[in-house]
């Protein structure tokens, strides 16, 4: 019986545990990585990565970084959050790579129980012993995470000497289309590589040993012979590794990104655009300039109409496009190009940024496609010139000729005399209105687009709206002469006399900054990239005086490019008019300059400028080397020896110049000089060379040989002949030189280029009528153009005769001079013809602009900068001595 109970008792107990199993099912295998019931879950860590698997860290000894974050996933690849403290981190030789449990790493040994209350791990000391590989100071260890018992993938730590340099070595990739070697070019590369080429970027590197540089890496392809390091290879040391084995990958970086885009995986540079920008590798933390990459720049800029021809006529209101082809120092072609459209007639004749022509109004120009720093071909200021780059490169022009004949608006000032100037409209007919300035102006400028009047005094900066003869702005910061207005509008060029200043003053912010300096004549290129200031001892006080008092004026031509700022260079003496030569009770009040007129004459296109003088001189655009050695020469990479805007030798003509001014047509610098009591006009044949061919052309930059050299451009000067203006007999000063072109038809191609001499002469009553000469440039080579005068005409009532053409303008179309007189105090409208080699111009018109004369000081009124000689009574006025125009719509 007790043993039937015993049994009864065991199936008790066993029966639950059987209906359990049976009868509660589930598949626990779903739940592991291998699907097979056992080993980790797929909610377990299964995988630990750590970055930077491929590229590794780059330490020098001392140095220390943190670890990257390393990523935990599961099987399936789902990310697992483990917290910082929860990683264990190792490394494979703790004397070379040493890390803290919270991941950070030392190129070396951290301090631990250092005592005195320093924490642990809060000094990194150098590696003990310091590693060499193979003679070198460099050894690799690698770094790993655990958690979880997972360890990550081995991380290299390269751990080495500090580097001291390295030098950007680039090779062109085979695969890359149209390149011209595969060899390595070291920092400063002896070729550029044309649109899309490609090619791979790498560096060799030095370390200091014993205060000499060693190689420490290179490229295999660098050989003995262009180690970069000063001592080559260190005693004993055979043969150098590359530097992505032996001290870390190197990440590059450009600076100028619209010359070339790197590939930040592969280190392989695409160019883009032509320049050349600066390549900066980084390697250990530290930054540094590796070398340099240039982009081809133009070797020719081809500009046409739609029809291939580079002169045309365009209808009034319609627009055309230019067609623009360029092609590289290699011979391929660029697109995309950022080129700058230059017009020489914005006011008619604008340009857009693609190249379309808008006419809207009847006139001449001639257009030029410019390829300028910053904006186009850039360069590091130090490495301008290098293979060509930093440079400016020009089109050939396309001449434009829109016919018709429009109305204007005309302005006369006379700075200096009087407190006024004078507006007339001459579609109405009537006569204009005389305003007046709130103080004596010293300069009067409009700008090309006719947009706003810049006055000038002593006390004040004034500008005048065109539109509505309002004054808009007053700025008593910039106060001086204004001597230039830059065809864009955006910028004037003051000149403070009494504080020895230059103001570069932006006029749509009322911003300015200065430079030091006296200048009495300004011109701008047509880029307004360009500004051509000259200086003239002569108008110093006399040192016969007894208090000189105005002593800062030099022979100095200033320039002031938007690309390399400002420069100064020489210039020979230009002698004044005794008439001209300041009186020794001058005083440096800002007052009105004794040559306005005589700026420098900037060639077209505007790839230089003549300065007047004796002899007469051209300063380039092409960059070239200072005297003596060798001659104009300057060396690509040492600023110090690079003259900017250079004077080449043989565009000095061995003539005196007292104003010029650059032929529409692009052909001609006219030079007119006085000579006793008459003129002499000179006329120089130029020719700017073809962009058609490298280095010939534009900037010429001599690749073959190492240093590349620069020499500034010539202008192929020769003097077609002169003329003696025989009918000027009372000349004591030339003004001007007024260049223009003869009204056009739809049936002329070729606008005839004409220009009219200014000059002054004594006020007096017994000085005979003068009348205007004119000069008609003859295609180069032909010699001397002939000469002619215009013989000025009187309105009824007036008895007083013209004793000297003073100032004049064109009108935008061509068909009327404007030029105001000396004697009568008129303004002559000359009619020019169409064809002015049969017909001669006329004075056809003249208007009184009756400008009263200031009160000087002398004779009891309070503004300095009033200069008239005399004591002026209400009816006493005075000649127009600027003369500015613009056209006007006749619908």
């Amino acid at each position: 019986m007790r043993r039937f109970l015993t049994l009864i008792c065991l199936l008790g107990l066993a029966l639950p545990a059987g209906i359990s199993i049976s009868g509660c099912v589930r598949n626990p295998a779903g739940n592991y990585c291998n699907g097979l019931g056992y080993g980790i879950t797929d909610s377990q860590v299964s995988q630990i990565t750590l970055q930077p698997q491929i590229a590794g860290i780059s330490l020098a000894y001392g140095q220390t970084t943190q670890i990257q974050s390393p990523n935990a996933t599961t099987c399936k690849g789902t990310s697992v959050s483990i917290g910082s403290n929860s990683y264990t981190f190792g490394t494979t030789n703790n004397r070379l790579v040493d890390i803290s449990p919270s991941g950070s790493i030392c190129a070396g040994t951290w301090n631990r129980n250092t005592g005195g209350g320093i924490a642990d791990y809060t000094y990194c000391y150098y590696p003990n012993p310091l590693p060499s590989t193979g003679g070198l100071p460099y050894a690799v260890a690698y770094i790993t995470a655990t958690a979880y018992s997972v360890t990550s993938n081995p991380v290299a730590v390269y751990i080495h000497a500090p580097v001291t340099n390295t030098t950007l070595v680039t090779t062109c990739l085979p695969s890359s289309t149209g390149c011209s070697t595969t060899a390595p070019l070291t920092s400063v590369p002896t070729q550029c590589f044309s649109q899309n080429q490609q090619a791979e970027l790498d560096a060799q590197a030095c370390y200091v040993s014993n205060g000499t540089q060693y190689e420490f890496c290179a490229p295999s392809s660098v050989t003995a012979a262009n180690y970069a390091c000063q001592g080559g290879l260190a005693p004993g040391v055979t043969s150098v590794p590359s530097c992505g084995s032996s001290i870390g990958t190197l990440n590059f970086s450009v600076g100028t990104s619209s010359v070339g885009t790197i590939n930040a995986t592969t280190n392989v540079i695409t160019a883009e655009q032509p320049g050349t920008t600066a390549i900066t590798a980084t390697i250990a933390q530290s930054a540094s300039s590796a070398g340099y990459f240039s982009t081809c720049p133009p070797a020719s800029i081809s500009v046409s109409l739609a029809n291939g021809s580079t002169k045309g006529v365009v209808t009034q209101g319609v627009t055309q496009n230019l067609i623009t082809s360029v092609t590289d120092t290699q011979g391929n072609t660029i697109t995309g190009l950022l080129l700058t459209y230059q017009s020489t007639n914005p006011i008619d004749i604008t340009t857009g940024s693609s190249g379309s022509i808008t006419a809207a109004y009847p006139g001449v120009a001639s257009i030029n496609a410019v390829c300028e720093p910053p904006s186009c071909n850039p360069a590091p200021i130090n490495e301008m010139g290098l293979n060509g780059t930093g440079l400016s490169i020009s089109s050939n022009p396309v001449n434009i000729i829109v016919p018709g004949t429009t109305s204007d608006y005309a302005w006369f000032g006379s700075p200096g005399q009087s407190q006024y100037f004078y507006s007339m409209e001459l579609l109405t007919g009537n006569p204009g209105s005389t305003v007046r300035l709130p103080y004596v102006p010293n300069s009067m400028l409009m700008d090309r687009e006719g947009n706003s009047l810049y006055f000038g005094s002593a006390h004040e900066l004034m500008i005048y709206s065109t539109a509505t003869n309002s004054l808009t702005t007053q700025n008593t910061s910039v106060p001086g002469v204004v001597l230039a207005v830059s065809p864009n509008a955006g910028q004037l060029l003051i000149n403070d006399q009494i504080r020895g200043l230059f103001y570069l003053y932006n006029i749509s912010g009322s911003s300015y900054t200065t430079f030091g300096g006296l200048g009495n004549a300004a011109a701008w290129t047509a880029d307004s990239q360009t500004l051509y200031i000259t200086d003239n001892a002569n108008l110093n006080t006399p040192s016969t005086c007894s208090t000189p008092l105005i002593t800062g004026h030099t022979n100095t031509l200033y320039v002031y490019s938007a690309n390399s700022g400002w420069s100064t260079y020489p210039l020979p003496p230009s002698p004044l008019p005794p008439n001209e030569v300041p009186a020794c009770d001058a005083q440096p009040n800002n007052a009105a300059l004794s040559a306005p007129f005589q700026t420098p004459a900037v060639t077209i296109p505007g790839v230089g400028a003549y300065m007047r003088g004796n002899p007469t001189v051209a300063h380039t655009w092409c960059p070239g080397g200072l005297f003596p050695s060798p001659p104009n020469v300057g060396v690509v990479g040492n600023n110090a020896s690079i003259s900017f805007y250079p004077q080449p030798v043989t565009d000095s003509e061995p003539i005196e110049s007292d104003a010029l001014a650059a032929t529409t047509d692009g052909d001609h610098i006219l030079s007119a000089a006085l000579n006793s009591s008459s003129i002499t006009l000179n006329d120089i044949g130029v020719s700017i060379p073809p962009t058609t061919s490298f280095p010939a052309a534009e900037c010429p930059v001599n690749t073959a040989v190492t240093p590349q050299t620069m020499t500034p451009l010539s202008t192929n000067p020769s003097l077609n002949g002169h003329v003696n203006l025989t009918g000027v007999t009372n000349a004591t000063a030339v003004n001007q030189v007024v260049t223009g072109a003869a009204p056009t038809t739809a049936s002329v191609t070729t606008a005839a280029p004409i220009a009219f001499i200014t000059y002054n002469a004594p006020n007096t009553p017994t000085i005979p009528a003068a009348q205007l000469p004119y000069y008609l440039p003859q295609p180069n080579g032909s010699g001397a153009g002939p000469a002619g005068y215009v013989t000025f005409n009187y309105p009824s009532g007036v008895t007083a005769t013209a004793t000297a053409p003073l100032a004049g303008s064109f009108s935008p179309d061509n068909s009327i001079f404007f030029v105001s007189t000396q004697g009568d105090n008129e303004i002559h409208f000359i009619s020019i013809p169409i064809n002015v080699s049969t017909t001669a111009p006329t004075d056809m018109q003249q208007v009184s602009p009756d400008l009263p004369a200031c009160m000087p000081v002398s004779a009891g009124g309070d503004d300095a900068g009033c200069l008239y000689n005399g004591t002026p009574t209400s009816t006493t006025y005075v000649p127009a001595t600027v003369v500015t125009v613009k056209p006007r719509s006749v619908t």
